[in-house]
């Protein structure tokens, strides 16, 4: 049976970079919070509007992944696009594709474009997409793009929250940044996806919603944090690997990953999870790569932004074993175990 691999990795970054101070000093609410100290978030990226936004940011990280991909943009036979948001300019689309203009951008004139909108499991979901269609031997390489312009919700929250109780909370810890990721065939079990799945709990699903705004032009995001975060729901991923892995006829610890990967959320919430799963699958987790101190929550993206940034600096040898977790609204949980080789960053 065909297998994929992670072949290449590229990532883009607005050119604006603030601290968390920074930006909660444009809060209009009247609101007063301690965003750093409670998330740990120190630093993000945000567009510049008048220059940026999802499309200029998803075709930079495409051609940056296909740089050190080997393969020219008319080798690809697919692109998926993960991102949450689609714009033109400030303005939500959904016809013409995010993923045919960014093909049509970089010149890839074979490559079939389709979206999936899957909140912060975007990126996963496209890749569970592209790994099922390489094991099916319909397509050979293909690309995963994500694009996460979701500064506009933040823009919402500091002109309507009002304590950190408030339920656009967390809209305080989002920032903008694109992700790409170039599977194709595995050779071998030293450079290969080995599973991914995923789920959805839909009776979590009023715990995080965005929608437009009632009171101002912006896109708002209300979340149940407390709710969200207890132990039910901070434990689910875990178990849902669990049984991914008994099918399988293996544990956790079996698996002997060299470094685990969450949601970038924050400081705080990577650890719970960290004790959940040490909780559930009964040995303690491999270390946690994280970012999020500074390019904070970038959505769907989060997870392949992590691994751009340690793979930049040489942090990640050839050949570890990874175990991404993405969690996402809606609510979504899953697993990715994927054995990396010589990624040119």
């Amino acid at each position: 049976m065909n297998r994929s691999r992670i072949r290449a990795l590229g990532a883009a970054l607005p050119t604006g970079e603030f601290t968390t101070n920074e930006v909660l000093q444009r809060m209009s609410s009247g609101g007063e919070f301690d965003v750093e100290r409670i998330t740990g978030i120190e630093h993000r990226r945000m567009v510049d509007r008048t220059e940026e936004d999802t499309l200029t940011l998803g075709v930079a990280a495409a051609l940056d992944c296909l740089a050190g991909s080997g393969y020219d943009p008319a080798d690809l036979d697919v692109i998926i696009c993960g991102g949450t948001t689609v714009h033109d300019g400030f303005r939500m689309v959904f016809e013409p594709s995010a993923a045919g203009e960014i093909a049509r951008r970089i010149g890839a004139v074979n490559a079939t474009g389709y979206d999936v909108a899957n909140a912060c499991g975007g990126t996963m979901t496209g890749i569970y997409l592209l790994d099922n269609l390489i094991r099916a031997g319909i397509v050979r390489t293909g690309m995963v793009v994500t694009p996460e312009v979701i500064s506009p919700v933040t823009e919402g929250a500091l002109a309507e929250a009002v304590d950190a109780r408030d339920p656009q909370f967390a809209a305080l810890t989002l920032a903008d940044a694109a992700v790409a990721v170039v599977l194709d065939r595995a050779v071998g079990d030293d450079e290969a996806v080995h599973y991914i799945d995923m789920i959805t709990c839909a009776e979590y699903s009023p715990l995080c919603i965005a929608k437009p705004s009632d009171n101002t032009e912006n896109m708002i995001m209300l979340t149940d944090n407390l709710t969200m975060q207890a132990a039910p729901r901070r434990e689910t991923w875990a178990k849902f690997h669990r049984d991914v892995l008994a099918k399988n006829g293996t544990t956790f610890a079996d698996e002997g990953f060299d470094y685990i990967v969450f949601h970038q959320l924050g400081v705080g919430f990577t650890e719970k999870l960290a004790e959940s799963g040490s909780k559930i699958h009964g040995v303690p987790m491999p270390p946690r790569l994280a970012c999020v101190e500074k390019y904070g929550n970038t959505g769907a993206s989060t997870h392949f932004l992590v691994l751009h940034d340690y793979l930049s600096r040489g942090l990640i040898a050839p050949g570890s074993k990874i175990c991404f977790v993405p969690t996402a609204s809606g609510m979504v949980f899953g697993v990715l175990s994927a054995t990396i080789g010589e990624l040119v960053k």
